[in-house]
């Protein structure tokens, strides 16, 4: 059985499109991100801009990939959760032998990654 516990419980991104339109849009924008998507987008922190941030942050979710950490360690088989702009944290599952564990990384600090063919 496959264990869906952090993808489905975890909210990274804040709320989808609550009744009140307060809540969703902290900036007080005229919609819903339901409606009007790119007016209440959380703000990008200006150090994640490059090359390995901007596809993560269109990546989808419970993509599996490799990731390649410029220090040379790298995470082969992780199974990607979210990406959070403000912060630049790229959030991710590492299946291990005894449990799944969450793995949080700077997309700043990523050199490379790969993205495994599905099974």
């Amino acid at each position: 059985m496959e264990d869906r516990r952090y993808t489905t419980q975890m909210n990274w991104q804040g709320c989808k499109c609550p009744k009140k339109e307060e809540k969703c849009c902290p900036r007080k924008e005229e919609k819903c991100p339901c409606q009007k998507e790119e007016k209440c987008t959380p703000r990008m922190s200006s150090n994640c801009r490059g090359c390995i941030c901007q596809q993560l942050r269109k990546l989808e979710l419970a993509t599996r990939l490799d990731i390649f950490l410029s220090g040379g360690i790298s995470f082969l088989g992780v199974t990607f959760i979210s990406f959070d702009p403000r912060n630049c944290c790229a959030y991710f599952l590492e299946a291990g032998a005894a449990a799944t564990s969450p793995l949080i990384v700077d997309c700043n600090q990523i050199v490379a990654i790969r993205k495994l063919a599905v099974a």
